[in-house]
């Protein structure tokens, strides 16, 4: 019995070293899973506008696809905060309540494969705010393509946008500037 398995083992050795197939398709270039962040300036919520502000990637300009099934995160500038002597930017996630006197205001968010946009809700007449909340608000928009946010699904808490720049290594310094009209 010792006798067979001996050259039976060394003819499978030989068989599966000798295996090869063709190789695989190329894998996508890492570019093309990078997403985009940008910044998204002056825009005011006004009655005219029904107190939405909407905008197309293909306007922002972006220089990257947005797939469907991609994260896009809007954080609204909070303001500043003091962070050892430097003043840095406050960003939270929307959707964001803030709680006035005369109510509850919220900036909300929703998205189609093609736009997003930004719009106000609550239970205060939005006509009847402060302009401090309603003109010249600044936002950041992150794009996240849906391979990296299935990658790292429950380790990134996506409502805290530093951990986001430091999961997603954005550079801050090259964040593009889009001005609402």
């Amino acid at each position: 019995m010792k006798k067979i398995i001996m050259p039976l083992l060394l003819a499978v050795a030989v068989l599966f070293q000798s295996c090869e197939g063709p190789e695989g398709p190329q894998g996508p270039v890492g570019d093309e899973l990078v997403g985009t962040t940008f910044d998204l300036e002056g825009v005011n919520f006004t009655a005219a506008n029904e107190f939405q502000y909407g905008l197309t990637f293909a306007d922002a300009k972006l220089g990257v696809d947005v797939l469907e099934s991609d994260a896009v995160l809007v954080y609204i500038n909070w303001g500043t905060e003091d962070v050892n002597g430097t003043e840095l930017n406050a960003y939270r996630l929307l959707p964001q309540t803030a709680f006035l006197d005369n109510g509850i205001l919220t900036y909300n968010m929703d998205r189609t494969a093609r736009d997003f946009s930004i719009f106000l809700d609550g239970t205060v007449d939005p006509a009847k705010v402060d302009p401090d909340y309603t003109r010249n608000q600044d936002f950041r928009v992150v794009i996240i393509p849906s391979d990296f946010a299935l990658r790292t699904a429950g380790q990134v808490d996506y409502s805290d946008y530093n951990a986001v720049v430091k999961a997603y290594n954005i550079d801050e310094s090259k964040i593009k500037v889009v001005k609402a009209n």
